[in-house]
């Protein structure tokens, strides 16, 4: 299932308010959104420009259709979102 924009902010709107709460963040992540795939890093391991950097985190996006997993910068390829601490 592809992500869009509206997704997306949504994602973004729910990272912000779970780090000023302090809840568990992929956890709670996968539940609000349970068809996308969460993958949680240290900013310093990404290369790549993020898609959306909010107030401390970046959002990075997971193309996982072929064989191997990569990033993207297309919502519509993306199935799933790194988020980079």
């Amino acid at each position: 299932m592809p992500l869009n924009d509206t997704q997306l902010s949504a994602i973004a709107t729910s990272i912000t308010a779970l780090l000023a709460s302090g809840e568990p963040l992929v956890p709670e992540l996968r539940r609000q959104f349970p068809l996308v795939t969460f993958v949680r890093c240290p900013r310093e391991d990404m290369d790549s420009q993020p898609y959306h950097a909010g107030d401390g985190y970046q959002l990075h996006l997971l193309n996982r259709s072929e064989a191997c997993i990569s990033i993207t910068d297309s919502p519509e390829q993306a199935d799933g979102v790194v988020v980079a601490l």
